[in-house]
């Protein structure tokens, strides 16, 4: 493992929790490799100088390093694998990225970009979380003649709780310069816009938060996304400025279409997905504000056999209480769920 942060030190972490037998070799910087120690992350940790023996009887290599990083790394790494190992990167673009190891890595190492489409609020080792990968979507991007070198790396990231899906480099981008690039552009953009009127923001309730949450991303974790993918991007924001453009010209007559195709769309997203690929059924349960009330909750579910897939606050009043979705297995559980907590005196319901 390349790179230590919160991608590179979750992935090491969930190796060393779920695939027990598998010796996991770290390298980063020597200030960070006592915290990554101290957290149980790794068998053997080393520092940059000693790269190429970490990497030479490896089997498997993750560089979890930023992109301008990743793109230095491949040359100096690929060279010291071994022949039949695997190379893989977990970087949040692919073009460039398959384009260089199409041309730097040997005959014998088998390149397989990847993206795990997952994260968490803060950055380093101190943040990582073994289940960071759990059910969640994580694209690979095999180049050709790496097809035997395919299945093992799946099913070792199958092992880790990823849903693994596969894309050519170049659709990868594309899709993401839409669903991910684009809305973070969006948000800065409108950000921006409403922060120069004096005194709006004061007046910007839920919607507009909600909207702009991810404007408070630091630009550092962007900059290499935005410029190996400026191409894609630049597209998506065209498409878009031609979209509100067309909202534009319509709102006397009132664009009914548009905001019934949107909803329509909207909705066919999955509504309780909460990042898995497949909806699971959710219980809506309110809580009050007193110690130990989550815990009972929680308890009398575990009592009964019931397994918790997820759990989401969704609103709170100090002093009052709260609001979580349960997320559950089946509908069945769901329902057993919420007889559960209505017997223990929670006002409990299954939600669509």
């Amino acid at each position: 493992m390349v790179g230590l942060g919160l991608m590179g030190g979750s992935l090491a972490l969930a190796v060393r929790r779920f695939t027990p037998q598998v010796e996991v070799v770290g390298v980063d910087l020597p200030e960070v490799l006592p915290r990554v120690q101290a957290r149980g992350a790794v068998d053997r940790a080393m520092p940059p100088g000693e790269l190429s023996a970490a990497v030479a009887g490896s089997d498997l290599v993750f560089l979890a390093t930023p992109i301008k990083v990743i793109l230095e790394l491949i040359p100096k790494v690929a060279p010291h694998m071994q022949e039949g190992a695997i190379l893989t990167d977990l970087g949040s673009t692919k073009t460039e990225i398959c384009r260089l190891a199409r041309e730097r890595v040997p005959d014998g190492v088998h390149f397989i970009g990847g993206h795990p489409l997952t994260g968490a609020e803060g950055r380093g080792i101190a943040r990582a979380d073994p289940f960071l990968f759990q059910n969640a979507l994580y694209v690979l991007c095999p180049l050709p003649g790496v097809e035997g070198a395919l299945p093992p790396l799946r099913g070792f990231l199958e092992r880790l709780g990823a849903i693994v899906v596969e894309l050519a480099p170049e659709e990868h981008d594309r899709i993401a310069a839409y669903v991910s690039h684009l809305p973070q552009l969006l948000a800065v953009a409108l950000v921006n816009l409403v922060g120069r009127e004096e005194g709006f923001l004061r007046f910007a309730a839920g919607g507009f938060r909600d909207l702009t949450r991810i404007a408070s991303s630091p630009f550092g974790i962007w900059e290499d996304i935005l410029s190996t993918n400026a191409p894609f991007i630049k597209q998506a924001l065209g498409d878009l400025l031609s979209e509100l453009s067309k909202l534009g010209e319509r709102l006397e007559e009132g664009p009914r279409e548009e905001f019934r195709r949107a909803k329509a769309l909207r909705d066919s997203l999955p509504r309780a997905a909460k990042g898995f690929l497949r909806e699971y059924p959710r219980v809506r349960v309110i809580l009050p504000d007193r110690p130990g009330a989550l815990a009972r909750a929680t308890s009398a579910l575990a009592k009964e056999g019931i397994n918790i897939k997820d759990l989401e606050l969704q609103r709170v009043r100090e002093g009052s209480g709260g609001t979580f979705l349960v997320y559950l297995e089946g509908g069945k559980e769901a329902a057993r769920a919420a007889a559960i907590l209505r017997s223990c005196g929670f006002e409990a319901e299954v939600v669509a």
